[in-house]
Protein backbone atom coordinates (compact mmCIF):
# COMPACT_ATOMS: atom_id res chain seq x y z
CA UNK A 1 0.00 0.00 0.00
CA UNK A 2 1.25 3.57 -0.84
CA UNK A 3 1.50 6.16 2.29
CA UNK A 4 -1.69 7.82 1.43
CA UNK A 5 -3.88 4.52 1.03
CA UNK A 6 -2.35 3.46 4.43
CA UNK A 7 -3.37 7.02 5.97
CA UNK A 8 -6.64 6.42 4.52
CA UNK A 9 -7.47 3.34 5.47
CA UNK A 10 -6.48 3.72 9.03
CA UNK A 11 -7.75 7.21 9.40
CA UNK A 12 -11.31 5.85 9.03
CA UNK A 13 -10.77 1.66 9.74
CA UNK A 14 -10.29 0.47 13.59
CA UNK A 15 -9.60 -3.26 12.09
CA UNK A 16 -9.36 -4.85 8.14
CA UNK A 17 -6.79 -7.61 7.23
CA UNK A 18 -3.53 -6.50 7.20
CA UNK A 19 -2.51 -8.02 3.92
CA UNK A 20 -5.15 -6.74 1.63
CA UNK A 21 -4.88 -4.48 -0.56
CA UNK A 22 -6.18 -1.04 -0.83
CA UNK A 23 -8.86 -2.10 -3.30
CA UNK A 24 -9.43 -5.35 -1.33
CA UNK A 25 -10.35 -3.17 1.45
CA UNK A 26 -13.07 -1.16 -0.71
CA UNK A 27 -14.41 -3.98 -2.01
CA UNK A 28 -14.43 -6.17 1.44
CA UNK A 29 -16.33 -3.25 3.01
CA UNK A 30 -18.82 -3.51 0.50
CA UNK A 31 -19.57 -7.05 0.57
CA UNK A 32 -22.70 -7.44 3.03
CA UNK A 33 -21.37 -10.61 3.89
CA UNK A 34 -18.09 -9.81 5.13
CA UNK A 35 -17.38 -9.10 8.87
CA UNK A 36 -13.54 -8.30 9.28
CA UNK A 37 -14.10 -4.63 8.30
CA UNK A 38 -14.32 -2.59 11.56
CA UNK A 39 -14.61 1.28 11.34
CA UNK A 40 -14.35 3.69 13.74
CA UNK A 41 -17.46 5.69 15.46
CA UNK A 42 -17.37 8.15 12.89
CA UNK A 43 -18.23 6.20 10.49
CA UNK A 44 -21.18 3.77 11.85
CA UNK A 45 -23.56 6.17 10.98
CA UNK A 46 -22.85 5.94 7.24
CA UNK A 47 -23.65 3.40 4.53
CA UNK A 48 -21.11 1.47 3.43
CA UNK A 49 -20.92 3.25 -0.12
CA UNK A 50 -20.40 6.91 1.64
CA UNK A 51 -17.49 5.22 4.15
CA UNK A 52 -15.73 3.90 0.79
CA UNK A 53 -16.07 6.84 -1.02
CA UNK A 54 -14.65 8.86 2.21
CA UNK A 55 -12.13 6.84 2.66
CA UNK A 56 -11.37 6.84 -1.26
CA UNK A 57 -11.51 11.11 -1.23
CA UNK A 58 -9.14 10.97 1.53
CA UNK A 59 -6.52 8.91 0.16
CA UNK A 60 -6.83 11.21 -2.82
CA UNK A 61 -6.44 14.24 -1.31
CA UNK A 62 -3.24 12.69 1.14
CA UNK A 63 -2.05 11.67 -2.05
CA UNK A 64 -2.30 15.19 -3.74
CA UNK A 65 -1.02 17.23 -0.61
CA UNK A 66 2.32 15.33 -0.01
CA UNK A 67 2.99 14.60 -3.74
CA UNK A 68 2.73 11.23 -4.75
Amino acid sequence: MTKSEQFAIDEWLYDYPKTATFDDILYLLLDDNDTTIVCYPQGESMSKRDLANCISGTQTHFAFVVGE
